[in-house]
């Protein structure tokens, strides 16, 4: 039997053919490879523990053109400095000098603490567009708010912000004035809010919190300030261990801990929560505190989609809380502001009786979020490390210019 002889030629073309299945072989092979760790890498990212990349601080405070015509005026009750010190940076970060829609940042004081006038004193100083919005009278409260609103200048949209919003998303405020620009039949615009009854509600039921519980005792050495949950020992204990929504904190500067078991929510104080904006959804410090640790790790895990539905919300005439809110000066002023009933506050007027007198509409932009740190019956909220917590968070990814730590704080 003779073998057939191959010619040079031949032979090389052969070569040539094997070494091209074989790249094609390694091609497939490397994006198999790259396949598998983007799927760990995207199933790490959602375990306590890992976590994403962000970008960086230094981004644009939003990708939404300020249209030229519109005048923005950010309208801030203030009464505590250790809130305002993280708020700040959300606000420098949204003023229009910075790429923002701010165009100024009214203040109204109401507070009588030589220590914390004497810091809005700076706040007002540290920037021109700042400045102090004078209401004579005593401290305003639920029933005198109205004064307030009182001061608002014509043709212009403010956005009232609560001392304590802690964080504030990108682009949150321009989305809440460009809804109420172009829906005429909004009387109010709210962001989408983190503890602010009932959006708990919703929050807790599409997945957006998660299992934690409050650390019984204080470690061994002092955890360092750490905004990110995943930096935090998961929580230990007893399996069958739950706490009470109106539970005493543990110690002071407490953190909460993540559950390792995604499906213990029923041991923990959100599971308590109800469609509701009074009672243990409004008054709760454990509920609070969970939707808070809640926030971070999905800020940490890039996971702030799991908050919206990319829709809108009308409240059909339910109760919202006005933390983080759009109005045009126009509409509120028409109202006759000092013939608001003497036993009604601004909240009731603003989202109960003044959209049915007009019959307009109360409106929940779902992708304008804000994180809102607590209420008069939820004061144990200070007994956890979560001020100093945001305030971190906001020196990490949101302060242009991030500050020394400030004394007496």
């Amino acid at each position: 039997m003779h073998r057939r002889r191959t010619s040079p030629g031949h032979a090389s073309a052969m070569t040539l053919l094997y070494s091209k299945i074989h790249a094609r072989r390694l091609a497939c092979l490397l994006l198999a490879v790259a396949y598998c760790v983007a799927v760990l890498h995207h199933y790490l990212a959602w375990r306590p523990g890992f976590t994403r990349t962000r970008a960086s601080r230094h981004a644009p405070a939003s990708s939404w053109p300020k249209p030229d015509n519109i005048t923005v005026s950010g309208l801030v009750f203030y009464g505590r400095r250790d809130r305002v010190r993280t708020m700040l940076c959300y606000l420098e970060r949204n003023m229009v000098d910075n790429g923002g829609w701010l165009d100024e940042v009214l203040w109204i004081g109401n507070t009588f603490d030589s220590d914390d006038r004497a810091y809005l004193d700076e706040v007002i100083a540290s920037n021109p567009r700042y400045r102090m919005i004078p209401v004579e009278g005593e401290m305003l409260w639920v029933n005198t708010y109205y004064k307030a609103w009182q001061q608002l200048e014509r043709g212009k949209y403010y956005v009232k912000i609560d001392d304590d919003i802690l964080w504030i998303e990108d682009g949150a405020i321009p989305q809440l004035v460009t809804r109420k620009m172009n829906n005429p039949n909004d009387l109010v615009v709210s962001g989408n809010i983190i503890n602010n009854p009932p959006l708990g509600f919703i929050h807790y039921a599409i997945g957006a919190v998660h299992p934690y519980l409050p650390e019984m005792s204080p470690p061994p050495q002092g955890p360092k300030t750490t905004w990110k949950p995943s930096q935090d020992p998961l929580w230990s204990g007893p399996d069958d261990l739950s706490f009470a929504v109106q539970g005493e904190p543990p110690h002071q500067g407490h953190r909460w801990l993540r559950l390792a078991d995604d499906k213990a929510l029923h041991r923990t104080p959100a599971s308590k929560i109800k469609w509701e904006v009074w009672h243990d959804s409004y008054t709760s410090w454990a509920i609070a505190a969970q939707m808070h640790y809640s926030l971070l790790e999905n800020i940490e895990n890039d996971a702030l989609h799991l908050y919206k539905l990319n829709k809108m919300w009308d409240m059909m005439g339910e109760r919202i809380r006005i933390n983080f809110i759009c109005v045009y000066a126009d509409e509120v002023l028409d109202t006759d502001i000092g013939s608001w009933p003497a036993y009604k506050g601004d909240e009731d007027m603003l989202v109960m009786e003044l959209p049915k007198q007009l019959n307009r509409s109360v409106t929940i932009v779902s992708d304008a979020l804000a994180a809102h740190f607590s209420y008069t019956d939820q004061q144990k909220l200070g007994h956890t490390d979560l001020l100093e917590r945001y305030h971190v968070l906001a020196q990490d990814r949101a302060c242009l210019n991030p500050r020394p730590q400030e004394d007496g704080f």
